[in-house]
This record gives structure tokens, C-alpha cells and sequence, in this order.
């Protein structure tokens, strides 16, 4: 790291851990709700050597399965946030009681497995219970379509197909095509499709399923999921897309068929508030309620934090030192705040992720090499020089979705 890019890292930090020495007692924080995407983990396609003739490398763990380096890669940011949430007196007990800090977590081994990895290092020796659903599938994260109406279905596929015809990947897909030898696979052999540039994508949307999508788009997100997951776990260069991936710009060009994926399927405001809705209002019962953990850690998936981002209406955003806009072990962490002065609540929200290099060199989270983390805001809550928004106007938009 850079002096240049240490002292900006510093002062960031700085602002966000604002110690109990330094800050002027004005602001205090009242309450952290934290969603998470789980850790590192295995890629998720059973499918990717019909893709190519290449050879993957092995992983040790099952597909879709959190990495032992996964676990240690949020354990550190555990330790971090006990570390910040301790500073501004929320944490005030070595090993907190419930109604200090409550842990909720899908029912994925990668996403329990994560949770555990954060407690454990969050508050060594304790014994902090990982709350899940007592069904297979949980409602709250599950990232599936809800509406049954045939018109739903007819308007979505519709809104899909329109944004099919607005994308320009063919740069994209003439990359991957290299890199892959997608002409000598198994799908061109058996399927006829032979050209990611022009053969076809197909939406589909059901009821009860996660909106998807067959063909290049789909291709793509599968094979880059793998090279980043690869990077990120730390294989050989030369192991990581077969040693393709070499420069910042070519990394650019794969993940805008990623980004295409997601925005395609999770990303309309008509499908993410359908899908975000159960997850919705479990958070507004944490917001809209008093007599409720000063502390929630919701662990769940990236389809939760797109779905959440798109629901609440944000403004767009990059990630500094980041390829993804929902990174592995990212958290989008909502703070309630109040003024000491002006005697009112006000909230601030903030991504708090790994940069690609503090993920691919496990660099333990300190003072000296803090997490990276952005500055998020909404269209209907104007935040101010601080970074705050009104609480109640955050409020009123909480309101309205358990409304709609």
C-alpha cells in the first residue's frame, strides 16, 4: 500500500471509527443493523467444465460451501466491527446478551458458517447463539419470486427482454471466448451453441423460483464467479481463468457480464421489492420498534443486498479496490444515530467491505489496514455534511414498503 493510499485509508477510518477521545460527545450511536453477504466460498455451477475443454483447479470444499480461508477472512472483520461497536459504547459486556447483539442467518452452510466465523472472533470464549430458520428454506432470504399473477410474470419477462436488447457485451464475450475455447466445449458440442456473442438469452420467471436466465448472460456469471472466487481464495495466478486475467482493465471486462446478470435479474424495482419483501420487514421490525437488539447481524446472500439496495432506493455507487458492487463479506451497515444538540435521530449508512487485495492476501483488519467503506445514500432521505439523513424520513420509507 501506498503513503498516499495508507493516509486516505487512515482518515477514513477515522471518520467512521469516531473514538470516544477525539469525537465532540455530539453524535452518540444508538443502534447498528448489519447486512451481510456471507464469506468466501466455492463457486456455485455444478456445470462449469461443460463450458470449456480446460481444467479447472480443485477446490477442497463442496460447491457453494464457505472456504476455511472464508472463515478466517470474516472472522477478521468480526473482530473489527467488536472492536468500532465497542469505541461508541453499543458493546459494553465481553460476551453481550441478546438484547445487546442478536445474530439471524439463512440456512446455507456458507451463510451459518460465516455468522459463526464472526461471532466467534467478534466475542472469543462466548457463546453467542446463531439464530435460523426451523425450515430447510428460509422465507426471510430466500431470493424468489412471491407475486402469482400471470400480468406480474407477462411485465417482468418484458422489462427483462427490453434491458437483453440494451446490452453491449460483445468485447465482453469475445474475452471470455478466449479464454475459455467456448467453441471447443461440451455445449457447443452437444447444445450448437457456439457463440456467446450472438446465441441467445432466455428470461424466465415463476412463481416460487429465483427470476433466471439461460444463454451467454448466464454463461458468463458462472465462469466469473469462479475466476474471482479463485482470486480471492489466493490460487496461482497462473491457476486463477488459466492465467488470462493479468491487467485491472481485463478483469473490467468480464465482470460487466456479472453486473449485467444481476442487474437483469434482481435489479428492476418491480421485481426487488416482490423478492426483498419478507427480508423488508424483518428489518423494519428491527427500525420501526424500541424493545429490540441494539445490535442485529442479518447474514444472508448478494441477491438479498441488491434486492434491499434497489427496494430502499439508493443512489448508484462504485467500491474503491473492488471489482463487484456487492463484494464477498461486504455489509451494508444502517447506523441510528442522535444529535446530542438538536435533540433528534439520524441515520447514516455505510458499505464496509475487503478490497480484492486485503481478500486475496487475508490481511488481518486493523487501525493500520481497516476495511474499506463507502458512503451509501437514498433518494428520499438527503443526507447532510455529516453523512446523516433524517431517521424519521428513513421512517416514512420503511412505512411505505410495508405498505406496498
Amino acid at each position: 500500500m501506498g503513503v498516499k493510499t495508507f493516509w486516505c485509508c487512515f482518515l477514513l477510518f477515522v471518520s467512521f471509527v469516531r473514538t470516544r477521545e477525539t469525537q465532540d460527545q455530539r453524535f452518540s450511536l444508538q443502534q447498528v443493523v448489519i447486512l451481510s453477504r456471507h464469506g468466501l466460498r466455492t463457486p456455485l455451477s455444478k456445470y462449469l467444465a461443460d463450458m470449456t475443454p480446460r481444467t479447472w483447479p480443485t477446490w477442497k470444499e463442496k460447491p457453494g460451501y464457505l472456504t476455511a480461508k472464508g472463515k478466517i477472512l470474516e472472522g477478521y472483520m468480526g473482530r473489527f466491527f467488536s472492536v468500532w461497536l465497542s469505541q461508541e459504547g453499543l458493546l459494553t459486556e465481553n460476551c453481550p446478551s441478546e438484547d445487546i447483539f442478536y445474530v439471524y442467518a439463512n440456512t446455507k452452510q456458507r451463510t451459518r458458517a460465516s455468522a459463526l466465523a464472526f461471532v466467534k472472533n467478534a466475542f472469543p470464549k462466548c457463546n453467542i447463539t446463531i439464530h435460523t430458520s426451523n425450515t430447510e428454506v428460509d422465507p426471510v432470504f430466500n431470493p424468489v419470486i412471491h407475486n402469482k399473477s400471470a400480468i406480474f410474470r407477462d411485465i417482468v419477462i418484458d422489462d427483462m427482454k427490453a434491458q437483453f436488447k440494451t446490452l453491449s457485451l460483445n468485447n465482453s464475450y469475445k474475452d471470455l471466448d478466449l479464454i475459455l475455447d467456448f467453441k471447443n466445449s461440451e455445449i457447443c458440442r452437444d447444445e450448437h451453441k457456439c457463440n456467446l456473442a450472438t446465441d441467445k438469452n432466455k428470461a424466465y420467471v415463476v412463481s416460487g423460483e429465483k427470476p433466471n436466465i439461460s444463454g451467454p448472460l448466464k454463461i458468463g456469471n458462472s465462469v466469473v464467479d469462479a475466476f474471482v472466487m479463485q482470486y480471492y481464495e489466493g490460487f496461482p495466478l497462473n491457476d486463477v481463468a488459466w492465467g488470462c486475467l493479468k491487467s485491472p482493465k481485463e478483469w473490467q471486462s468480464l465482470m460487466r457480464l456479472s453486473r449485467s446478470y444481476h442487474n437483469i435479474i434482481f435489479n428492476s424495482t418491480l421485481v426487488a421489492k416482490d423478492i426483498a419483501q419478507p427480508l423488508i420487514k424483518f428489518m423494519s421490525n428491527i427500525f420501526l420498534n424500541d424493545s429490540v437488539p441494539k445490535i442485529s447481524l442479518l447474514m444472508g446472500h448478494d441477491a438479498n443486498m441488491y434486492t434491499v439496495l434497489n427496494s430502499l432506493d439508493f443512489k448508484p455507487y462504485s467500491l474503491e479496490n473492488q471489482h463487484e458492487l456487492t463484494p464477498i463479506g461486504g455489509k451494508i451497515v444502517f447506523q441510528k444515530w442522535f444529535d446530542n444538540i438538536k435533540k433528534e435521530e439520524l441515520l447514516k449508512i455505510h458499505y464496509v467491505y475487503q478490497s480484492y487485495r486485503q481478500l486475496r492476501q487475508s490481511s488481518e483488519l486493523s487501525l493500520e489496514n481497516p476495511p474499506q467503506f463507502k458512503l451509501l445514500e437514498l433518494n428520499q432521505c438527503e443526507i447532510d455534511e455529516n453523512g446523516f439523513c433524517s431517521w424519521s424520513d428513513f421512517e416514512k420509507i420503511i412505512e411505505s414498503l410495508k405498505e406496498s
